[in-house]
């Protein structure tokens, strides 16, 4: 008689994962579901049995780092890659950063005691060597590391594209660039693709930075305000995360102008957040949901695939996005 660990074996998930699908139970995507019933019919097994051999709660843990657990939007992303990784089998332990190397060390070696099954990182490093010294495989949210290191990632480049073309099409032609982002320019690729969407019309924008005190406090008033002081005849902002865009509608208005009559505002991120400015922000999407079911199916296959796992370490999963058009541009 097929067992579950029969269909767990052929489709490539874990036990757990394959008894939550046969009971109905969980978020799995259709192509996951559907291939798991395949298999499930052509084994002649019945959701009846799957009832008596649910696997019992695991005490398997992903670990998941962000360089601040208390913003809002690492809270959005951890809520997603807990059901996700419930739905999987697995516990999810929270893990902070702070954007420094040291922090980042002693994680590592902490996580590496308790004998972590596996890490998301979403925090920037700037030395991929400390993660290949790990014992536990790690799959990098949002941004890409090192080619051998496996990634989940919003097309970050198309980003900027669609920014930048969005302006430009509402009539923008003096154009600033306010970033959160900690190592250098040439690879924030939000910035080079609104750069050479821009650039194909002649413009160049203006930039400017926030560092992580202010992101820390979300607290970016004194770099708008200066911002705008140095550029009181810019016409459009594109604001390279919706925390920075809502804040930018905020020190805007202050400042006397109307929005979008004045200046066209347009940011990047989860509509959840965005949804509560005034006037409501016009953003490019990020699919934050499914950034997070990507991130975990792929290291649940690390896991659970030893014989995958070098070939999985290349892969890199990128999530497209989207314009949402609102009431600032």
């Amino acid at each position: 008689m097929a067992t579950i660990k029969d269909i767990a074996n052929e489709v490539g998930i874990s036990k757990a994962a394959v008894s939550r699908i046969l009971n109905h139970k969980g978020s799995f995507s259709p192509e996951t579901i559907a291939k798991v019933q395949r298999v499930a019919n052509r084994l002649n097994y019945t959701t009846l049995t799957a009832l008596h051999q649910e696997e019992p709660v695991s005490n398997k843990i992903i670990a998941a780092i962000f360089p601040a657990v208390e913003l809002p939007y690492f809270g959005l992303v951890a809520s997603h890659l807990e059901k996700v990784a419930y739905d999987y089998g697995y516990y999810l332990m929270l893990c902070g950063s702070l954007f420094d190397r040291q922090k980042e060390e002693d994680v590592y070696k902490s996580l590496n005691e308790k004998k972590i099954d596996g890490v998301i990182l979403g925090s920037y490093t700037k030395d991929p060597t400390m993660l290949a010294e790990q014992s536990f495989p790690v799959v990098t949210f949002g941004y890409k590391l090192a080619d051998n290191i496996p990634t989940v990632r919003t097309d970050n480049y198309a980003v900027g594209r669609i920014a930048a073309r969005h302006l430009f099409s509402k009539g923008c032609r003096k154009m600033l660039y306010i970033t959160s982002f900690q190592e250098e320019l040439d690879r924030d690729m939000r910035f080079r693709g609104f750069e050479d969407g821009l650039m194909e019309h002649g413009i160049e924008p203006w930039i400017y930075h926030v560092n992580v005190e202010m992101q820390l406090v979300n607290d970016f008033s004194e770099v708008i305000t200066r911002m705008m002081m140095e550029h009181p005849d810019a016409d459009g902002v594109f604001a390279e995360t919706d925390a920075l865009g809502m804040s930018c509608l905020q020190v805007l208005l202050g400042l006397g102008y109307e929005i979008p009559k004045d200046i066209k505002v347009i940011g990047y991120g989860n509509p959840f957040f965005s949804a509560f400015s005034n006037p409501k922000l016009t953003i490019v999407r990020e699919d934050t949901k499914e950034l997070a079911y990507q991130s975990i199916s792929l290291l649940v296959d690390m896991i659970e695939n030893e014989e995958k796992k070098e070939v999985l370490r290349t892969k890199e999963i990128v999530i497209p996005v989207a314009l949402d058009e609102r009431k600032t541009t």
